[in-house]
């Protein structure tokens, strides 16, 4: 498998998907919008854009299966699944909002080997297809240098259920308001890309599934990153936390917010 050649098939389509995001979210009214819980919306667009992911990777990978957030089509693991997110930060969209994305990843059993996440509104293309090699707009990603909490650039997140654990995070995070800088941006795939291109320091959120985590991941970890799930293990894809970040500073994180020590 060329999987240059691919990561640029799946990139063409992440445009044209895209630019259908775009065009629709002018032209999107409340009565459209549905609830699956609180504050978890979705759309006929959301259902749209993934028809439209589908369709075009089944045509360059036929006997790949699908593991997908509208369940469009029935999961199906096989030796090559995708795992996609067609509308990442829902929320924001529906509002008339911004960021939000669409992220693409390909696992190869158990392993990640693709990623792409495209942001249609600032036109930035992340992906990576190889290790140590990622990039925005064909532009190599570097993750940050900084290695402290103090002065540091950090996103997270809120998920749509939260437990006492996740409370605990959050004031352990408010402790630290007053020495760096916190960022919620709504969309968790652009967010671990922000970290991926050395804009944020880490990012951490919990309540995620594997298609806001896979390819954001992926394109982290090539751009020299590391991501852990709470207990500092590797299972963020599919065991909803993850705390992404450029590797310098996640030790005190996770001992500092993460675990409140």
């Amino acid at each position: 498998m060329d999987l240059k050649k691919l990561c640029n098939e799946v990139k063409e389509l992440a445009l044209s998907t895209g630019a259908y995001l775009k065009t629709e979210q002018a032209a999107l009214k409340k009565k459209d919008i549905e609830l699956k819980g609180a504050r978890n919306y979705v759309t006929y667009i959301d259902k749209e854009a993934e028809n439209r992911l589908v369709e075009g990777l089944s045509r360059l990978l036929p006997e790949a299966g699908f593991l997908t957030e509208e369940e469009t089509v029935v999961f199906a693991q096989r030796e090559y699944t995708w795992i996609i997110d067609p509308l990442d930060g829902t929320t924001n969209y529906v509002n008339g909002d911004s960021p939000f994305s669409l992220s693409i990843a390909l696992m190869k059993r158990k392993e990640i080997i693709l990623g792409v996440v495209y942001d249609p509104l600032a036109e930035q293309m992340y992906c990576a297809a190889e290790a140590g090699k990622a990039f925005l707009n064909d532009i190599p990603l570097e993750v940050s240098s900084h290695s402290t909490l103090e002065n540091g650039y950090i996103g997270f997140g809120i998920p749509y259920s939260l437990n006492e654990r996740g409370e605990q995070i959050l004031r352990n995070a408010m402790k630290q308001f007053r020495q760096c800088s916190f960022r919620i941006k709504g969309s968790a795939a652009l967010e671990i890309c922000y970290v991926a291109a050395g804009i944020s320091d880490t990012y951490f959120h919990s309540g995620l599934s594997p298609w806001d985590v896979a390819a954001g991941a992926f394109i982290l970890q090539c751009a020299g990153g590391r991501c852990s799930d709470f207990s500092g293990g590797d299972n963020y894809i599919f065991g909803r936390e993850l705390v992404a970040s450029n590797g310098a500073l996640h030790q005190e994180i996770m001992e500092t917010i993460i675990n409140g020590n």
